[in-house]
């Protein structure tokens, strides 16, 4: 069976232009290899500027990979023409990190949620899109009695439902989700994370979710990857990773997180990460000048992304650097 989503040894480098000597170069995303399962949601989690955005934009074809495989839906994002985009919306939506600027403020609702019906010729029959309408804003939690209200008539939570119902108007297999929640109130974030739970569930969806909140990634995901500076450190099932962390940079992150524990609090395993380290600065791993478990193996054995435990892969050369399984963080 076909991934939806399948990406091998993706590289995608920016390249500065200018007048006097070379050209700057920036690689973001370097040797990236992803699989999202069927019916799965996989997380993407990592600080701000690790490249997850990249990725999203390079899955969409908004920007072209400098090198690599991209496919979803079985079909080689770089081959694909026009047309062929056109057809792979039909599968593959987004929905942005920011509701407020990703609806057109001169758009009601209807016209907002009609336009992707337009596009590719569905529901043209005036009573069947109606009906169709107000059974996607009920999808949502939404009223039929909205469609001729403005974006700037709704609060940010509402904003972000009318962005995913227009995200699912196509009856997407795929869902691609940049950060969803980090720009709404946390009352708000749990119920669209609800709302997007209940709606993979439903529609069977394969959704890629791009967060930097460990919280978050646990209560939807089903398998997280974890990129630090363009690279893929780690890869598990989400409750394996959380109880079994195997890389330093995914033990801080973890310690990172606010906890009511005490006693995590108090038996300092929220010391993750040592102080900086320039003279590790071109060792192969990425995290080496922030590691506290660095050791001189590291500075020689290359960087490898290799199965550890059953469907748990990990990018440390001296793991296991724990010999117990650590308290849940979240």
């Amino acid at each position: 069976m076909t991934a939806p989503v399948e990406i091998k040894h993706l590289f995608k480098t920016y390249t500065r232009r200018r007048w006097f000597g070379k050209n700057a170069e920036k690689a973001v995303l370097k040797d990236v290899s992803l699989t999202l399962a069927e019916d799965h949601v996989l997380g993407l989690v990592g600080e701000s500027g690790c490249g997850k955005s990249t990725l999203c934009k390079v899955l969409l074809g908004i920007e072209k990979a400098t090198s690599g495989l991209v496919k979803a839906d079985g079909k080689d994002i770089s081959s694909l023409s026009k047309s062929g985009f056109k057809k792979l919306r039909r599968v593959m939506q987004v929905v942005y990190q920011d509701p407020y600027s990703s609806l057109d403020p001169r758009m009601n609702v209807r016209q907002l949620l009609s336009e992707p019906l337009d596009i590719h010729g569905l529901k043209k029959d005036p009573a069947a899109r109606k009906a169709f309408l107000a059974e996607l804003l009920a999808s949502v939690g939404l009223s039929e009695t909205q469609l001729e209200r403005y974006p700037h008539e709704f609060s940010g939570g509402q904003r972000q439902r009318i962005c995913i119902a227009r995200a699912l108007a196509l009856d997407p297999k795929i869902l691609v989700a940049d950060e969803p929640v980090s720009a709404l109130d946390v009352s708000v974030q749990a119920q669209i994370l609800n709302l997007l739970k209940e709606i993979k569930k439903a529609r069977r969806l394969s959704m890629l979710f791009v967060t930097h909140d460990f919280a978050v990634a646990r209560f939807l995901c089903d398998d997280i990857a974890v990129m630090y500076q363009g690279r893929i450190v780690e890869r598990a099932p989400a409750e394996e990773l959380f109880t079994n962390p195997q890389h330093p940079y995914t033990e801080a992150l973890l310690a990172a997180v606010p906890s009511a524990d005490v006693s995590r609090r108090a038996d300092g395993n929220g010391a993750a990460e040592a102080s900086e380290h320039p003279d590790r600065a071109g060792w192969p791993c990425p995290f080496a000048p922030r590691c506290r478990y660095a050791q001189a193996v590291c500075a020689k054995t290359p960087f490898e992304l290799k199965e550890v435990f059953p469907r748990h892969a990990c990018a440390c050369c001296v793991m296991p650097f724990k010999t117990a399984k650590s308290k849940s963080a979240v």
